[in-house]
């Protein structure tokens, strides 16, 4: 069977010979032009990055997630290149007050929606589809659309993030119309990914998300989440839901805290996990059921943070079986990293990943 036809069959729970593997989160430019036997990947950063996903024998291509050029990086402790950018934003808004004057001149969701081009917004969503699925081939292509989920700003931007946390906690009837107006933006949003799927009949699962908790948990208390966002949520996939599509949710952090309220509110799976003993283990997500009984759809959850940079690559090989295992053979699982690969992490590390991945057997085929 095609990557294409292997993925859709496991992520609707029908038996496939292997899990299905994820390609597309990788970052680093160098590794994916020896797979794809090119001299410079930025020649042709999109064609190279998918024909090494090719060439690697993936099933499946998320994002794709983009390496970074090295002047754009930062390094960390021990001077190695890293996924993350240099962030240049000075905030302006440093206060909660601040924030929360600021956001009670954001425009209501009437004036949001007037202002909203359904079918630019439609027609965009379908040319993004259109050109990934040609250049994933045989392959299927699942787009990054994280950022059409209700807005949680994690980093610095036109406020500060500690800014905007506290104004959360101080003033949550003030803050309540920023989340309306991130709410309705992410609901046409998700209005136009349905539209196009119906009418053209495209992938029904869409990969969405925010980072709304760190490694502790919870960057907002539950009953914050409950009153200001988890509300956006369930509204604005109603209309992915009424067009049968399944939502995967991106949490590359410790969700344990509000995991069994983001099942309730709709979605249909996850993506990343933080698995720590605090945090959800993979075996974990696979015993846990949607509220029609159904299992999850994970995309996961091969560690980033320490296996894949610091481990050997019969480490790493250990960790793809942990992963198929975990799961077992109930299906929905697309093996994936916990979050993008970083350029720190060996490229020996890699060679092994995607080699043991692609030819392993799990004990149930056996």
């Amino acid at each position: 069977m095609t990557g294409r036809e292997r993925t859709l069959r496991a992520l609707s729970f029908q038996e496939v010979d292997r899990p299905p593997v994820a390609g597309g989160m990788v970052q680093n430019a160098a590794f994916l032009a020896t797979c794809a036997g090119v001299d410079d990947f930025w020649d042709a950063p999109w064609e190279t990055a998918f024909a090494a996903f090719r060439a690697l024998g993936c099933d499946a291509v998320l994002g794709p997630v983009m390496p970074k050029r090295p002047a754009c990086t930062t390094t960390d402790a021990a001077g190695r290149p890293t996924d993350f950018t240099w962030a240049e934003a000075t905030p302006q808004l440093t206060t909660p007050e601040q924030v929360a004057a600021w956001a009670e001149a954001a425009p209501n969701p009437e004036e949001v929606r007037a202002g909203f081009d359904l079918d630019s917004a439609t027609a965009d969503y379908l040319a993004q589809m259109r050109r990934g699925q040609v250049a994933a081939g045989e392959m299927l292509y699942i787009p990054h659309c994280l950022g059409f989920a209700p807005a949680f700003p994690t980093s610095d931007g036109y406020f500060s993030y500690p800014a905007f946390l506290m104004a959360c906690r101080l003033y949550p009837d003030r803050m309540r119309r920023l989340f309306d107006q991130w709410g309705e933006v992410s609901r046409l949003q998700c209005e136009a990914v349905a539209r196009a799927t119906e009418q053209h009949d495209l992938l029904r699962l869409i990969w969405i998300g925010q980072d709304i908790c760190d490694a502790k948990g919870p960057m907002l208390s539950p009953a914050l989440l409950e009153e200001l966002y988890f509300p956006q949520v369930a509204r604005a996939i109603e209309p992915l839901k009424a067009a049968g599509m399944k939502v995967i949710w991106h949490c590359d952090a410790n969700y344990r805290l509000v995991l069994d309220r983001m099942i309730a509110l709709g979605l249909d799976g996850f993506q990343g996990f933080y698995e720590t003993e605090d945090g959800i283990r993979l075996q974990d997500l696979a015993a846990r059921r949607t509220p029609d009984g159904r299992p999850l759809i994970l995309f996961g959850s091969l560690s980033t943070v320490w296996v894949l940079p610091y481990g050997s690559p019969e480490d790493v090989r250990r960790e793809v079986e942990r992963c198929v295992e975990a799961v077992g053979p109930q299906g929905g699982l697309l093996l994936a990293p916990s979050s993008s690969i970083g350029p720190e992490v060996p490229q020996a590390n890699l060679t092994a990943l995607f080699a043991h991945a692609t030819s392993y057997v799990p004990s149930w085929r056996q």
